[in-house]
């Protein structure tokens, strides 16, 4: 019996996911809320509290590439 042979379609490069699209952050602005935020807590050296809101990651951070479980701890989440 012969397989059938199946095309793939291609998706373009220059057209990512929508919600994988976020807007140009401005790294130099303060932000609401940045205090929380694992790129913060990591630079304060507070490792127990960024593991717990690391724990089940399902956002990553645009800008850093850090993970955490809510969108609150990151400064540009994009879900995963």
């Amino acid at each position: 019996m012969a397989r059938k042979k199946t095309v793939s379609k291609k998706t373009s490069a220059k057209c990512p996911s929508p919600k994988r699209m976020v807007p140009q952050h401005k790294l130099y602005a303060t932000h609401a809320g940045h205090n929380g935020h694992l790129c913060e807590l990591t630079a304060k050296r507070q490792m127990n509290k960024v593991a717990s809101l690391a724990k089940n990651a399902r956002f990553v951070c645009h800008i850093c590439g850090r993970s955490a479980a809510k969108p609150t701890s990151l400064c540009e989440a994009v879900e995963i």
